[in-house]
């Protein structure tokens, strides 16, 4: 198992992919379907930026069944990925820098009332720019940050709301954690960004993020093999081997296996064809409701 190789690369590549495929996507994507609700800490979006969009689609579609439907024409063109009928994230295709090994990455974006606040805040705070602050019509304010460990992430305050805390059905993004270099330091950023209550996790130095009475992330110490702090985010499954069956036979990778002392096994990080990364997971309590 390469997990170094696969889950950290140069900030540079990072922060071009990251990019080029957010501004594409933000010329002619709407988002999720929303319901005029605002969530302030809710992971509001995720975008795979990919150097193989057929491939890509290909691999999600035949690993969590999910459809696809592309707006625009190449090379602006953006494609969504739904679930049962909701948009549940997009992808955007560009081709990886010289020299780049890996050539896709996801992207999350966290919901904020005040982009610009936040903007300002990441800069006090000692957090770097990567995409400033744009209001696109459709898919409302984004704009890419660094925090100050250096994970890649964006804010988005969408153009109709956010779409509502409901079941989650299988396939669609579940939670997401944070590789930290200090989970406690971490956790003071997030909370100063988008007013996160922290508690501590069920782990030693495992920290929890809640928002709007749902917990919304997690920040976890950064394994000495992952060499850049990051996010990942998780799929909901209705059965972790069974899909990691469906990952093998479309040609993706294991980075970290289930585990028994780990959610009893139900929990396990993939890689698709072309280096991008997510965790499954399979949770029994996921139709109570809501981003867990």
């Amino acid at each position: 198992m390469n997990l170094a190789g696969t889950m950290d690369k140069s900030l540079g590549t990072v922060a071009r992919l990251a990019l080029l495929g957010l501004m594409a996507a933000a010329t002619c994507a709407s988002g999720a379907e929303q319901g005029g609700e605002h969530h302030p800490g809710k992971f509001a979006w995720f975008d795979l930026v990919t150097d193989d969009l057929a491939a890509a689609q290909r691999f999600y579609g035949e690993v969590f069944g999910w459809k696809f439907h592309t707006v625009g024409k190449k090379p602006g063109s953006y494609t969504f990925a739904e679930v049962e009928g909701a948009r549940i994230g997009g992808m955007v295709e560009r081709p990886a820098p010289a020299g780049a090994q890996r050539n896709a990455r996801w992207l999350v974006l966290i919901s904020v009332d005040d982009p610009a606040k936040a903007q300002r805040y990441v800069e006090q705070q000692g957090g770097k720019v990567l995409v400033p602050l744009a209001t696109i019509k459709g898919r409302g304010t984004h704009a890419l940050f660094q925090d100050p460990d250096g994970a890649v992430f964006g804010v988005l305050k969408p153009e109709g709301g956010d779409r509502p805390d409901t079941a989650v059905a299988a396939g669609d993004f579940f939670w997401v954690d944070l590789l930290a270099l200090d989970p406690e330091r971490a956790a003071a950023f997030y909370a100063g960004l988008a007013g996160y209550e922290a508690s501590p996790g069920e782990t030693a130095r495992r920290v929890v993020l809640s928002a709007d009475g749902y917990a919304r992330a997690g920040i976890t110490p950064k394994p000495e093999m992952v060499k850049q702090p990051g996010w990942l985010p998780y799929v909901l499954v209705d059965d972790v081997e069974d899909t990691l069956d469906k990952v093998a036979a479309a040609g993706g990778k294991v980075l970290v296996e289930p585990r028994k002392d780990v959610l009893d096994g139900n929990l396990a990080v993939i890689a698709d064809p072309r280096g991008g990364v997510l965790g499954i997971v399979h949770w029994e309590d996921a139709a109570d409701g809501g981003q867990k």
